[in-house]
């Protein structure tokens, strides 16, 4: 369980660390632009997932803040949680990157926010949303 938790959050870096460090590089855009770079998180996800899918499945039979606490409690449900979190802010972190440079959005701007998604992935897309909306604006 330790070597997916840990395996997944560095599967997933490299891609952060070129998108924001280095957008611009000739390479970046072509490795980001391959959906599969999430594959190996999700593989993770899939192994932690599948001997406890019955247990996983129980939060949709009666969600409650204290039944997700209790699964979350549990190190495969924290496990779970973290790996869905890095795979999914990483979807969500590749989408943004590859909007913004085909809208030409500097990346004096994508690049706070791509930072902002690795650790609050929705915060990233709201923000992101609103860069958006104003270049579009601008732009127009």
């Amino acid at each position: 369980m330790d070597f997916l938790f840990h395996f997944s959050a560095y599967s997933v870096l490299p891609f952060w660390a070129i998108m924001i460090f280095f957008p611009h590089y000739s390479k970046t855009k072509s490795i980001i632009k391959v959906p599969w770079i999430i594959l190996p998180a999700t593989i993770c996800y899939i192994i932690v997932l599948m001997p406890n899918i019955t247990a996983a499945m129980s939060i949709f039979y009666g969600p409650s803040p204290e039944l997700a606490t209790k699964l979350m409690s549990e190190p495969w449900g924290g496990s779970l949680f973290w790996i869905y979190a890095g795979a999914f802010d990483l979807f969500v972190g590749r989408w943004i990157y590859l909007d913004a440079m085909e809208k030409k959005i500097t990346s004096w701007f994508i690049s706070p926010i791509l930072f902002v998604c690795i650790f609050f992935g929705p915060l990233g897309f709201f923000l992101y949303t609103i860069v958006s909306l104003g270049y579009s604006k601008i732009r127009n």
